[in-house]
């Protein structure tokens, strides 16, 4: 099987470079990694100049496409739209899949329907898939992923949530549940014990959707907690964004730490007790995932749990937003063996749901149906494809 993506932040994240990198980039690229393990070819679109960019040695397939710096506001997609299709053109993929709602949807819809191969829409939000698809998007930009839907084969989700509310939304079209990978070596450390543990840790984009202004007040509910807080503003801050980072600059029990880069998340994470997540939406947090791998539990808003893992399986504390410092006490409060426990279940937990490679398997088993459905559709009227 031939599988094609597009994604401008890869190549950033492949050098590890001070960039705010998203959540889909980081999924995408377990999922390369893990298809490219299992025997199928996957390649990702991207920014021309990214193979000089990132060097050789990379197990990720590049291709480039166009600088998108070139041409002048929306005019510049028809130059785009161009080079994305000869490029997939070249590649010859047998399924496309995309995240990330925007322009880019409508994109790779239309490159697919040109090469006559299904389109797979990835939700890699909430927000994806009800009446908060328009915040943060112009209007061309919402009108463009709202007409891409219409002509998704399928909808991967990563939450019962999402597989809800697009199944009402497009009943018939097939929608998948598999909850995002997380590479965990076999011989990973154990946990560190909580005495070593020191601080609250808060990882993300400093941008609406993560809610700083909340982590500003629970900050300020628990002045004897240290936290630490990782991430850099995005380009498209908002105002209450602004003004909560500012915020926690001028608390002294916080410590903004800037960007991390992916060598040193690990190190970040299993060395806090807990980590704290306000956002106001998620789709399935790799932060979660990368946490409880090094036996770090998460403390975050019950809205945000996705399919409830944090309650169900007793990962941390999944709480209302107005418990949210109390729980957050709470488990900064666990005596050492308790934690220990906690911290234990935590890397089991990963380690036994969330392999790239039985992931990987759950991705192949739901586009396979796709991409034969898609070749028997093209095969000339009356010819039997077995004898062709």
């Amino acid at each position: 099987m031939r599988i094609l993506s597009i994604d401008f932040s890869i190549p950033y994240l492949l050098k590890d470079e001070n960039y705010p990198i998203g959540g889909w980039s980081i999924e995408l690229s377990i999922w390369l990694r893990a298809l490219e393990d299992a025997g199928h070819e996957a390649a990702v679109l991207t920014w021309k100049g990214a193979l000089a960019h990132v060097g050789s040695g990379q197990q990720i397939k590049l291709i480039e496409t166009y600088d998108p710096a070139h041409g002048m506001r929306v005019a510049k997609y028809f130059y785009h739209i161009a080079k994305v299709l000869a490029a997939a053109r070249a590649y010859r993929p047998d399924i496309i899949i995309q995240g990330a709602r925007g322009v880019g949807t409508a994109i790779m819809a239309f490159v697919a329907d040109q090469l006559r191969v299904p389109f797979v829409y990835r939700v890699v939000s909430d927000a994806d898939v009800d009446e908060r698809y328009k915040i943060g998007l112009r209007h061309y930009e919402w009108l463009s992923y709202s007409w891409a839907r219409q002509r998704t084969a399928a909808f991967l989700c990563q939450n019962r949530y999402q597989r809800d509310q697009l199944a009402a939304r497009f009943p018939g079209t097939p929608i998948h549940v598999i909850h995002n990978p997380i590479v965990v070596a076999e011989d990973a450390t154990t946990p560190l014990p909580r005495p070593e543990r020191r601080y609250v840790a808060w990882l993300g984009v400093f941008r609406h959707p993560k809610n700083l202004p909340l982590l500003l007040r629970v900050a300020q509910e628990l002045p004897e907690l240290e936290f630490r807080v990782a991430g850099m503003l995005s380009r498209d801050a908002d105002q209450a964004t602004v003004d909560a980072v500012n915020g926690l600059r001028d608390l002294p029990n916080v410590q903004l730490v800037g960007y991390v880069r992916r060598a040193d998340i690990r190190s970040f994470l299993s060395e806090a007790a807990l980590l704290l997540c306000t956002s106001h939406y998620e789709g399935f947090s790799n932060a979660f995932l990368e946490a409880l791998a090094v036996g770090t539990p998460v403390v975050t808003r019950r809205l945000v749990d996705p399919d409830s893992i944090v309650l169900s399986h007793a990962l941390g504390a999944s709480a209302h937003e107005s418990t949210l410092s109390k729980s957050a006490k709470m488990v900064w409060d666990m005596d050492e063996n308790e934690y220990g426990t906690l911290a234990g279940r935590c890397q089991t937990y990963v380690k036994a749901n969330h392999s790239p490679m039985v992931k990987a398997h759950e991705l192949i088993a739901a586009l396979t149906p796709l991409i034969a459905k898609q070749q028997r559709s093209c095969q000339p009227l009356g010819l039997d494809p077995i004898k062709r």
